[in-house]
């Protein structure tokens, strides 16, 4: 990563530079000392002020991937990396947490789980023995939108990984006593998260904000829900996933050819079992009336979790990347404005950061922090005015080229290796993207000006509608709140439970 970041300075940062990138030292004059150290600095502090100059951005190319379909339509991804030993294989499909049936959240989460549990009559020791023989790594995750379940090992070993991949994605045993144990200990874990006060910020502020809307659940779903789900449930839930919906991501060392030859044998007999009656929610509209104050009481609490923020815009918004680059310089760097104000000036907190939560629906812009509780009032003001002021004040191009920078370097790490290749490259297909996405990136980085940042800001952030949801001793931080001039107008706190449920309007 520090290499990345330092590659990627330098392309943006030599640009406004005006002694070259490497100049080399010149030796001192003759009889000349070095200069001496400011007065009252320990040795070596003088140079914490100096910034080094990065060295030149060495060629990068991102990878384009070739699109091939098997003989049931099921599309492949190839992405060759011929210098690799490593072959990173993944099956996405287009069912995730917004999916879930409203009455049931946390489906395609525990699904994915059951997944895991066992598969073509072997149970989870006997897959995980049958990885762990090829050397290779098993994962299976369901994300808001879309399922996941991938194989990487070494590229030598491609038959068998695809075998492994294609009976844990096709052939999952969903057996009963899979279903009890997991359902036991996922409803106790759910029980357990109900005590951790950054959880419950989560819930409740997806509640408030999205309502009945399918990004207003919690992934994992709630103690009630796992109640009421039968295996029957995850059974409907399976037969859901199609080739239609799915494809394969391909990255490493394989020959193509190969690759999807071996994906044809492992996949191609996969076709639509009985039409499953489960059809995904309806993304419906985002509630245009939310709460400006949500609190979830935990009493005696020494800290606060802020979640501040409103639904934002999907990842095909065309304002996603000057969004991201206003993000980097907001809250999403450890030296962006949010943490260096509350963490580093006010000392109010350990860390403060902002994200949008990109995705196929209108996911959410949140600040995230946890404060002091007797803090909690003077934090929430600074964050509200942090971001009126990236709004308010202009976007300089220092900040412009800092959030460059750091994008750039996320995508070379985030290209690195085959595993997180993998990933990127299903982002093309879950969120029907520009195979080119990944090639154009930077160019299209260092064509955002800074007029492009500021009117995405400004279409995307409305900090006097924001819903701000605190965790923590309520009785107490009431009246922090009251006692801050510029929040002295918030209506009194709307009250949720850990779940994210009304309790008090």
């Amino acid at each position: 990563m520090k290499r990345a970041l330092t590659l990627a300075l330098a392309m943006f940062a030599c640009a406004h530079s005006s002694a070259p990138a490497h100049e080399p030292p010149r030796a001192a004059d003759a009889g000349t000392a070095p200069p001496a150290a400011k007065a009252g600095l320990l040795p070596g502090e003088q140079v914490l002020s100096k910034r080094p100059e990065p060295p030149p951005l060495a060629p990068f190319d991102a990878p384009v991937p070739e699109v091939r379909s098997l003989s049931n339509g099921l599309k492949v991804y190839v992405v060759s990396r011929p210098e690799s030993a490593i072959e990173a294989l993944l099956l996405v499909v287009k069912r995730g947490a917004a999916a879930d049936p409203p009455l049931l959240p946390g489906l395609a989460s525990v699904t994915a789980e059951m997944l895991e549990a066992g598969s073509a009559g072997r149970g989870q020791a006997e897959v995980a023995r049958a990885a762990d023989e090829l050397g290779a790594t098993l994962t299976v995750s369901a994300e808001e939108d879309g399922t996941l379940v991938g194989i990487s090992g070494l590229a030598g070993k491609l038959s068998a990984m695809t075998a492994l991949l294609s009976d844990v994605a096709l052939r999952p045993n969903l057996s009963v006593d899979d279903w009890r144990r997991i359902q036991a200990r996922r409803t106790a874990e759910l029980l357990a998260d109900r005590a951790r006060p950054e959880v419950a910020a989560d819930h409740a502020f997806r509640a408030a904000v999205y309502g009945a809307h399918p990004l207003g659940h919690a992934e994992s779903g709630t103690p009630e829900s796992l109640k009421a789900m039968r295996i029957t449930h995850v059974k409907e839930f399976f037969a859901t996933f199609t080739p239609e919906d799915s494809a394969i991501v391909a990255v490493g060392g394989a020959d193509p050819a190969a690759a999807v030859a071996a994906l044809e044998k492992a996949f191609g007999s996969w076709h639509p079992g009985k039409k499953s009656q489960m059809h995904p929610p309806a993304q419906g509209e985002v509630p245009s009336e939310r709460p400006r104050l949500v609190a979830v009481d935990f009493p005696g609490k020494p800290q606060s979790v802020l979640r501040v923020g409103e639904p934002s815009v999907p990842r095909s918004s065309p304002d996603y990347l000057a969004l991201r680059a206003l993000n980097v310089v907001l809250g999403g760097s450890f030296t962006s404005r949010l943490n260096q104000n509350l963490r580093e000036k006010h000392g109010y907190t350990y860390g403060a950061f902002s994200r949008f939560a990109f995705g196929v629906g209108p996911g959410p812009f949140a600040v995230r922090t946890d404060v002091k509780t007797d803090a909690t009032g003077a934090a929430l003001k600074e964050i509200l005015e942090e971001l009126q002021q990236i709004l308010s004040a202009p976007f300089s191009p220092e900040d412009l080229d800092k959030g460059k920078a750091l994008l750039a370097a996320g995508l070379v790490q985030e290209l690195e290796t085959s595993d997180s290749t993998a990933l990127a490259i299903a982002d093309l297909f879950l969120f029907d993207l520009p195979l080119d996405e990944y090639r154009t990136f930077v160019p299209r980085l260092k064509a955002l000006t800074v007029a492009d940042v500021q009117g995405a800001a400004r279409r995307a952030l409305h900090p006097e509608a924001m819903t701000i949801t605190f965790a923590g001793d309520v009785a107490k931080v009431e009246p922090l709140l009251k006692a801050e001039p510029s929040l002295s107008s918030l209506p009194r706190p709307q009250i949720r439970d850990a779940d994210g449920k009304l309790k008090r309007k």
